[in-house]
């Protein structure tokens, strides 16, 4: 409506008797903040659920309407786990939150329990020992569920290699074995954590799909780590050039391990990597490929890296 039929509005006159109360108040703040809460985390929220949840409002707001209690949760975590165009809320304010709830979890054997600490670790500390946790379950198979609980979890969040090497080690060798160590390996490139023992188990012994996935992700991270020393060296950073370089040769060292594998995806994946240096290396494993043998010579043939 536009603000021209206010004219026309105005005219309409109540026999309005109604006063605000406490009775009433209390009513609109029910219906309101659970409101507010649930705008905050939202793409869409509005500025005024800002000014309702605050650093000094949130305690007041999970003590009185504890039906919220979930979403200041979420508000919270994402806070403190992800860049957030939440302002009202610091991050201070969310990790002391957390740490203090994570205190009042009971070690027990309760899954939701378990769940919950789960949830909070990554913030509360991201480095616990999650293979020591999980070995307290691995031998008691009425213990399988939080076994898997605490498998999913480490998966997810460990930063430990060792972690890793004791599910490859647990893996047996049956029908869908294959997809199990590459949801392993997959888990240890994301959180960093991939262990030189495991990595020469892949390249002297692993089935072809491990071994594409291995070089694939060496692959991309050296050829990104190449990307920071050029513009690093752009900004004449020489440092931090000098710093990624070295990450860089010590990728690359590690990859090196598969310049034996004749698998056309592997050795692909090592051309588009590998230094000029090391790339005579590949040779033989690219002889098996007519097309990558061409493009190998070419490039060792050439001027530039």
């Amino acid at each position: 409506m536009s603000d021209s039929n206010d004219k026309i509005f105005n005219k309409v006159k109540f026999e309005n008797t109604f006063k605000i109360g406490d009775d009433f108040i209390s009513m609109l703040m029910s219906y309101a903040i659970p409101k507010a809460v649930q705008d905050l985390d939202s793409y869409w929220r509005s500025d005024g659920a800002e000014k309702v949840i605050t650093d000094e409002t949130f305690g007041f707001i999970w003590e009185n309407y504890p039906e919220t209690r979930g979403e200041l949760l979420d508000v919270a975590y994402s806070i403190c786990s992800t860049s957030t165009r939440i302002k009202s809320v610091t991050k201070e304010f969310g990790k002391t939150f957390i740490a203090d709830l994570y205190q009042h979890i009971e070690y027990n054997e309760d899954i939701e329990d378990n769940r919950l600490r789960i949830r909070l670790l990554p913030i509360v500390n991201p480095n616990f020992d999650y293979l020591s946790h999980l070995c307290k379950f691995a031998l008691d198979a009425e213990k399988e569920n939080l076994y898997n609980l605490w498998r999913s979890a480490g998966l997810e969040s460990s930063k430990d290699s060792s972690f890793y090497d004791y599910l490859w080690s647990k893996v047996k060798r049956e029908k869908g074995s294959v997809d199990v160590k590459l949801s392993i390996l997959t888990a240890a490139f994301e959180n960093d954590a991939v262990s030189d023992a495991l990595l020469k188990k892949i390249s002297k012994s692993s089935p072809k799909n491990i071994k594409r996935l291995a070089t694939d992700k060496f692959s991309r991270k050296i050829q990104t780590r190449r990307r920071d020393v050029k513009r690093y060296k752009r900004s004449e950073d020489l440092e931090m050039a000098a710093f990624m370089q070295k990450r860089v040769d010590t990728l690359e060292k590690k990859i090196m391990l598969f310049v034996d594998c004749i698998d056309r995806e592997v050795v692909s994946n090592l051309f588009d990597c590998l230094s000029k240096d090391n790339l005579p290396w590949l040779m033989p494993a690219a002889s098996h490929h007519y097309w990558l043998a061409e493009r190998l010579q070419s490039k060792l043939d050439s001027n530039t890296e």
